[in-house]
C-alpha cells in the first residue's frame, strides 16, 4: 500500500516536471525561471555556411543556358497573317492590324503593356463585316507562330566545337513563353544522353557557348534547377536588333552540401533541395520554379484562370484564360506584374514566400560587349573568366544527438539526473511496481488462508464440546 501511495504521489510532479522541460523552462529550487530553449537555440544554428578553397583537379561545371524568342516589331511573321486571313469570312474584307497586334502582345510577353487588350479589340466588339479577335485557343495561336527548335538556332559550339542545338537545348513553358534549355534537370537527366558534358577544369582551362539564333532572342544563364522568369533581370540579355552580337563574361562559384544538411528541417537550413518538394507541376524544385508558381496561383485566385504561358504540358490542368480572362488580369495587374511586386520585403502587391534552391549556384557577371553586324542572324557567346579558386560548403554545426547530449548535460548539472538515475526510474516503475504489487497481493492471500485455518479449528473446537 505505501508503494502504491508514493507512486500516486510520485507520477504527477514526474509528469509536471517533464512538461516544464519540454516547454522550455525548469523551475530550479525556488529562484526566478531558466529559459531552457534547448532544441531551438541548437536548431537554429544547426547549419553555417563557409567558404573552402577549390583543389586544383576539382571540375567546375558551366551553368545552364536558357533561350527565350522574343517578339519583334520589325519581325514578319507569316504563320501569324495567315492565321488572321483563315479569320476573314469574305474576299472583301480587309487584314485587320489591330487583330495582328492584340495577338503578338499575348504571344510575347516583351511587346505586352498595361491596359493593350481591350484597347485593341473593344472597336471590334460588334463589328460584322471586319476580323474580330479570337476569344479563345491562345495557346494553340502561340505554338503556331512561335519557331521551332530548328528554325531557330543556326548553329551551336562549345569551346569552338559544333554541336546539335536540338539534341540538347529542349522546350519548356516559362513566364517568358516558350523557351529553350540546355543542361537542365528540368527537363532531361543529369549525364545522359541529351546532357552536353561543359566541364570546366585542369584539362580545359576555360569554357565559351557560342549561339547563333535567327530570331530576335532573350538569353539566361541559370543554375541547372532553374527556369526562366522575369525576376531574372541580372542574368537576362536580349538580342534584338538583326546583327546584334554580344560577348558576356562570367564566373561561378559553387556551393556544395554535407550529406547530413538534408536531414535538418526547412525552417532552420532556410533552402530546398530540389528532389524534395513535387507539389509543383515542374519536376524539381527552385526559386524560379516556386515563383513562377507563385504567380499562376495569383492569377487563378484574382480571375479563375491563368495565362496560356503558364501551362507546362499535357498534365498540368489549370484553367486557361480566355479574352475575358486576359482582360481580368490585364486590370489587375497580375498578367506580367512588375518585378518589385514580388519581392518579400515590398508592403504591397504580391508577396511569394519561396525559398532558395540549396544547390544552386552563385553566377557572378563581369562584363559585356557588344556589337551589331553586316549579317541577318544574332549571337551571344558566355565566356567563364577564370576558374573559381574558392567555393560554399553548407554544413552541420550541430546534428540531433548533440541536442540530446546537451540536454542530458543540464539534466545532470541542475538535477543531478544520469544515465543510471533514468535506468533506476524505469526499474522502478516497472519491475519494482510490478514485483511489489505481486507481493502485496500474495500476502493478502496467506492472510485469508490464515484466517480460514483459525476459522475452521474454531468450528472443529465447539462441534467437540
Amino acid at each position: 500500500m505505501r508503494v502504491k501511495r508514493l507512486c500516486r504521489e510520485l507520477v504527477p510532479d514526474l509528469r509536471g516536471l517533464l512538461l516544464q522541460l519540454f516547454a522550455g523552462r525548469i523551475r530550479v529550487h525556488r529562484g526566478p525561471q531558466v529559459p531552457l530553449h534547448g532544441a531551438a537555440v541548437l536548431a537554429g544554428n544547426a547549419v553555417s555556411l563557409v567558404i573552402e578553397n577549390v583543389h586544383a583537379r576539382d571540375v567546375t561545371h558551366f551553368p545552364s543556358v536558357g533561350i527565350c524568342e522574343m517578339g519583334y516589331a520589325k519581325e514578319y511573321y507569316a504563320s501569324l497573317e495567315s492565321q488572321i486571313n483563315d479569320m476573314r469570312t469574305s474576299e472583301e474584307m480587309e487584314y485587320n492590324y489591330d487583330v495582328e497586334d492584340f495577338m503578338l502582345r499575348i504571344i510575347f510577353h516583351n511587346l505586352y503593356n498595361y491596359g493593350s487588350i481591350m484597347s485593341y479589340c473593344a472597336p471590334y466588339k460588334d463589328c460584322t463585316d471586319c476580323v474580330k479577335c479570337p476569344t479563345a485557343g491562345y495557346n494553340k495561336f502561340a505554338w503556331k507562330v512561335r519557331a521551332s527548335c530548328e528554325e531557330l538556332f543556326e548553329e551551336c559550339r562549345w569551346n569552338g566545337k559544333v554541336f546539335d542545338c536540338c539534341r540538347y537545348f529542349k522546350p519548356i513553358q516559362t513566364t517568358m513563353g516558350s523557351c529553350y534549355l540546355i543542361n537542365s534537370v528540368q527537363l532531361v537527366k543529369k549525364g545522359g544522353y541529351n546532357w552536353l558534358s561543359m566541364e570546366v577544369g585542369r584539362g580545359v582551362a576555360s569554357g565559351e557557348l557560342l549561339l547563333n539564333v535567327s530570331k530576335a532572342t532573350s538569353a539566361y544563364i541559370l543554375n541547372e534547377e532553374d527556369v526562366p522568369h522575369m525576376l531574372l533581370t541580372t542574368l537576362q540579355f536580349t538580342q534584338i536588333p538583326e546583327g546584334y552580337s554580344e560577348t558576356v563574361f562570367l564566373t561561378v562559384q559553387n556551393i556544395v552540401n554535407d550529406p547530413l544538411v538534408q536531414t535538418v528541417d526547412t525552417e532552420v537550413r532556410r533552402c530546398i533541395f530540389p528532389d524534395e518538394q513535387s507539389e509543383f507541376n515542374y519536376p524539381k524544385y527552385s526559386y524560379s520554379v516556386c515563383v513562377t508558381e507563385c504567380l499562376k496561383n495569383a492569377q487563378i485566385k484574382m480571375c479563375n484562370c491563368c495565362h496560356h504561358n503558364f501551362i507546362t504540358g499535357d498534365n498540368d490542368k489549370s484553367p486557361i484564360c480566355m479574352y475575358e480572362g486576359l482582360a481580368c488580369l490585364d486590370q489587375k495587374d497580375v498578367m506580367f506584374p512588375q518585378t518589385t511586386i514580388m519581392q518579400p520585403w515590398r508592403t504591397n502587391g504580391l508577396v511569394c514566400q519561396c525559398l532558395p534552391s540549396c544547390t544552386e549556384h552563385e553566377i557572378r557577371v563581369i562584363g559585356k560587349q557588344s556589337e551589331i553586324e553586316e549579317r541577318n542572324s544574332r549571337s551571344v557567346m558566355f565566356k567563364m573568366l577564370a576558374l573559381p579558386t574558392q567555393r560554399y560548403r553548407r554544413q552541420i554545426v550541430r546534428e540531433k544527438l548533440d541536442i540530446v547530449v546537451s540536454v542530458g548535460g543540464i539534466l545532470g548539472l541542475f538535477m543531478g539526473a544520469s544515465i543510471l538515475s533514468l535506468v533506476e526510474l524505469v526499474y522502478f516503475f516497472t519491475v519494482r511496481f510490478v514485483s511489489a504489487g505481486v507481493l502485496g497481493k500474495t500476502d493478502d492471500d496467506d492472510e485469508e488462508d490464515e484466517y480460514d485455518e483459525e476459522a475452521d479449528e474454531h468450528e472443529e473446537h465447539e462441534l467437540k464440546f
